[in-house]
C-alpha cells in the first residue's frame, strides 16, 4: 500500500522534473499560498468565528449576571414596598363597603344625622355611578337644623370607618329665626366585585 502511494506521489511530481529551478520554485510557493489559503478560509477563519460568537455570548452573560445581581441585591427592598403597598390596599378596600352592606351604612349616616339633632325631609339615593373597582353611591339629602347640628353632623360622618362624603351644601336662613334649611349630597363608595364568568352549558348530545 505505502509503495502505491509513493509511486502515486511520484507521478504527481514527474512532470515538474524537466523544469528549470526557478519554475519549481514558483509551483511550490503557489502550492504552499494554495495550502495556506485553504487552511485560513476553512480552518483559522471559522475558528475566529467561533471564538468571537463565544466571547461575545460571555460577555452578554457576563452582563445578565451583573444585572441579575443587582436585581437579587434589590429584591428585599422590593418586596418590602410590595408588602407595603398591598397592606395598604386591604386597608383602602376594607373602607369600601361591599353592596350588602350599603344600606346599613347609608342608616348609620342618617342616624348620625338624627342623633345630632337634624331632621331629615329627604335621604334617597340617586343612582350609582360605576367606575373601574369602586362604585359612587350618591344620596340627596335635605334636611333642618342648626348650625352646631350640622357640624355634630360632619364630624360623626367623617369619624366613621367606610369613606363617607357629604358634598354640594347648600344652607338656607330659617324665617325669622327658625332652623337652617340644608340641601347636598352624602356620597359613598362601595367596591365593585368582579363578577364570575358563567359556565358554558355543554349541549346534549343526540341518541345514536
Amino acid at each position: 500500500m505505502m509503495g502505491n502511494i509513493n509511486l502515486s506521489a511520484l507521478d504527481a511530481l514527474r512532470p515538474l522534473l524537466p523544469l528549470p529551478l526557478w519554475q519549481k520554485l514558483v509551483v511550490l510557493a503557489a502550492t504552499f499560498v494554495l495550502i495556506v489559503a485553504a487552511y485560513l478560509y476553512f480552518g483559522w477563519m471559522p475558528i475566529q468565528d467561533a471564538i468571537r460568537s463565544q466571547t461575545t455570548q460571555v460577555e452578554q452573560q457576563r452582563i445578565d449576571l451583573k444585572k441579575n445581581l443587582r436585581l437579587a441585591k434589590d429584591l428585599p427592598r422590593k418586596q418590602a414596598e410590595y408588602a407595603k403597598l398591598e397592606k395598604q390596599l386591604k386597608v383602602a378596600l376594607n373602607m369600601l363597603p361591599k353592596k350588602s352592606q350599603i344600606p346599613d351604612l347609608l342608616e348609620n349616616v342618617s342616624w348620625a344625622g338624627t342623633d345630632s339633632g337634624l331632621r331629615f325631609s329627604t335621604f334617597k339615593p340617586t343612582g350609582e355611578s360605576v367606575k373601574q373597582i369602586y362604585a359612587e353611591v350618591p344620596v340627596s339629602l335635605n334636611v333642618s337644623g342648626s348650625f352646631r347640628q350640622l357640624m355634630t353632623f360632619l364630624k360623626r360622618v367623617g369619624e366613621m370607618p367606610r369613606i363617607v362624603d357629604v358634598k354640594n351644601l347648600k344652607l338656607t336662613q330659617g324665617v325669622a329665626g327658625g332652623p337652617l334649611g340644608i340641601q347636598g349630597q352624602v356620597v359613598t363608595y362601595r367596591f365593585v366585585e368582579a363578577k364570575a364568568k358563567p359556565k358554558k352549558r355543554r349541549g346534549r348530545r343526540g341518541r345514536r
